[in-house]
């Protein structure tokens, strides 16, 4: 049962996700033409049936102005060991993301941390499947740090979760097999 779980994860973030590098270049489209986030609430799969965990991730709120550059670091707080974990989030118009970085991070170890950022549509997927390495720690510290470059379109808003099709939500697969659904803290982009 652990192991189909986990295969399903790493099918969904494998589709999901384009490229299994720290840093991907990112697509632009003109402010007009920009899409919104990827969660719309008619459109979403059914969230799967999950129980609620202790264990915490939060986003770094952070004050940037337009034009200029910057980073937010996305934390954890495990109270078990993870089999695997997928994190979808949206951030605000006019964000673009640069790269994902997992140096010094509690998924550095980890030969596969597929990473897809789309800036059309306002998201980031980032997901840490141990394929032979041991379980994600239980502990707290950094899961990544997200570099970004403010537009001069840049609006204050939420780094928040969000849904990314097919089936990717915010979740990890605990070591028994189960679906985990962990408490969210959103981070907020003050512009000035």
């Amino acid at each position: 049962m652990r192991a189909a779980i986990v295969a399903l994860l790493a099918a969904a973030a494998f589709s999901g996700c384009q490229q299994k590098t720290e840093q991907r270049p990112a697509t632009t489209t003109p402010p007009s033409q920009a899409q919104p986030p990827a969660q719309a609430a008619d459109k979403r799969t059914p969230r799967p049936s999950m129980k609620q965990s202790d264990a915490r991730i939060w986003i770094d709120s952070l004050t940037v102005a337009k034009g200029a550059s910057g980073a937010f670091k996305i934390n954890y707080y495990g109270v078990e060991p993870l089999r695997a974990i997928v994190l979808p989030l949206t951030f605000p118009v006019g964000m673009h993301v640069d790269s994902v970085s997992f140096a010094g991070g509690i998924l550095e170890y980890l030969s596969s941390r597929p990473t897809r950022i789309e800036n059309d549509q306002r998201f980031l997927l980032m997901t840490g499947i141990p394929m032979t390495e041991p379980d994600i720690p239980a502990k707290e510290g950094i899961l990544a740090r997200v570099h970004f470059t403010l537009g001069q379109d840049a609006v204050s808003g939420k780094i928040d979760e969000t849904f990314v099709p097919p089936g990717n939500y915010l979740t990890y697969v605990d070591t028994a097999g189960a679906l985990v659904e962990p408490i969210f803290e959103p981070g907020t982009l003050t512009v000035q």
